[in-house]
């Protein structure tokens, strides 16, 4: 690919020509032949590294600004922007020979993204999941690695699994990629909307700027329609505001899809779906009013596609989405493993919690370090109001002080003697369970399907469900 081509889709001003055959964004992993895209970040500034990138064989810059680099170069006014584009068109996705569907939204990404995926495999086409739990597709298993990949990782993905034949691609949507201008060069068939509530404001300076992040990918330059939870108040706001064909889906507002008669049982969820006036009885094995959400969204995309409902309750009646509200019984007392690390999450988990308790409910949960602080205390209040006993442990310190990390949610308990704080999270659950009687449920939140632990900058090996297995 020239210069020249991407100068006709991005603009911008030209100096100098070159076909180049790769795209790096690295100086320590260019090779011969790679087009140098110079990212600017808060703390760095690719431009600064261009020269050191042309000696290990970059054969021309994309940039913000002309350099004094002996090199072809292409100044264009964003190159996140540029570079998602250009890893698109590099790789092909401009004519993608399947169909995508992103989801966004605080909570629920990941089980919505993962149900499709079933539904569309259980239907018989060749359908593909990524996002938190890595890449799923057929008999392809890929390890996580972000929510969104970035794009010099996404776009060789995606044609990958062009080539592989597979016709649904379901993909994860964070925030973070929005903003960044991780997926600008996608366009999606259709992107559901879940739902908003707080997180990230370590990196979005409010919630006003969060809740735009997730607005900029409901534009017709983004997404071809949207899938918005009607019951949502930023959901509402979307409908407002896109011109994008929309279908809705809830249970308390009217919509193009909901459910009625749900109920919560030990086994899991009981409901009855109407999607566009078709209905359906779905006995599932998830639990929780949030996965009734989930099953909606999924169920409203896969009609628009033309999956039907009895794919859509045979997917959902034996379903495992790792890390997403798993339960297991050890000696009489209910564990379940979730990933609920937000306000909302954990109010959530907590909720559909209690409808599986028989005695009484134990949480067993932290606040990641480095990230947004002012939740840690709404986490405290939610769980102290919650649960009958709270737990309070590590949860990724990364470079905080655990110590520190744990003062901030219990600034949210008003209680004493109604919770306890054992940072070495093993040792919590262990605790939880040697408190326990048969009867009761503990719930462990915040790492899921997490493998390590990252405390003091270093990953150590970590696993909620090791510990479980320890126990029984």
């Amino acid at each position: 690919m020239y210069l020249t081509d991407l100068q006709t889709v991005l603009g911008g001003t030209l100096y100098g020509n070159v076909d180049f055959s790769g795209l790096a964004i690295d100086p320590a992993s260019t090779k011969v032949g790679d087009l140098f895209v110079c990212i600017k970040g808060l703390h760095f500034d690719a431009h600064l590294s261009a020269e050191e990138a042309v000696d290990k064989g970059a054969c021309g810059l994309l940039v913000e600004r002309p350099l004094p680099v002996d090199a072809p170069q292409l100044v264009v006014a964003d190159t996140r922007y540029a570079l998602s584009r250009a890893a698109a068109l590099f790789y092909g996705l401009d004519k993608p020979p399947y169909v995508l569907v992103g989801v966004t939204g605080t909570n629920g990404k990941t089980s919505t993204a993962y149900i499709l995926q079933r539904i569309f495999s259980v239907a018989g086409k060749s359908a593909a999941y990524i996002g938190t739990l890595g890449v799923v597709a057929d008999k392809l298993l890929l390890p996580p690695t972000l929510t969104t990949p970035d794009p010099l990782t996404l776009a060789p993905l995606l044609a990958a699994l062009g080539k592989r034949g597979v016709k649904y691609v379901f993909l994860e949507v964070s925030a973070h990629a929005a903003y960044l201008r991780k997926v600008a060069g996608l366009v999606f068939d259709a992107m559901v909307f879940t739902n908003l509530t707080q997180d990230h404001l370590d990196f979005f300076p409010d919630m006003q700027a969060y809740g735009e992040a997730k607005l900029s990918l409901f534009n017709s330059a983004q997404s071809k329609m949207a899938v918005i939870n009607a019951d949502d108040p930023f959901g509402r706001s979307i409908l407002g505001q896109t011109k994008l064909a929309t279908l809705t889906y809830g249970l308390d507002n009217p919509a193009d899809v909901f459910a009625v008669d749900v109920r919560d049982t030990d086994t899991g969820l009981r409901f009855v779906v109407n999607a566009f006036d078709m209905v359906a009885e779905v006995d599932s094995n998830l639990h929780g009013r949030f996965n009734v959400y989930n099953a909606l969204a999924a169920t409203a995309v896969s009609g628009y596609f033309g999956v039907g409902l009895p794919y859509v309750a045979k997917a959902l009646s034996n379903i495992n989405i790792l890390g997403r509200f798993n339960v297991t019984d050890i000696g009489g007392v209910r564990f379940i493993i979730d990933y609920a690390h937000t306000p909302d999450g954990l109010k959530n988990s907590l909720s559909a919690a209690r409808a599986q308790t028989k005695g009484k409910l134990r949480v067993v949960f932290g606040c990641g370090g480095d990230r947004d602080q002012s939740k840690r205390a709404e986490m405290g209040h939610i769980a102290e109001e919650m649960a009958d006993y709270v737990y309070i442990t590590n949860d990724n310190p990364r470079g905080e002080a655990p110590e520190s990390i744990a003062q901030g949610i219990e600034a949210g308990i008003a209680g004493e003697g109604n919770y306890a704080v054992i940072l070495d999270r093993e040792a919590a659950i262990e605790r939880a369970y040697h408190d326990s009687a048969v009867g009761d449920c503990v719930l462990i939140a915040g790492k899921g399907a997490e493998t390590s632990m990252e405390i003091g900058g270093k990953k150590v090996a970590y696993s909620d469900y090791a510990t479980l297995e320890k126990l029984k």
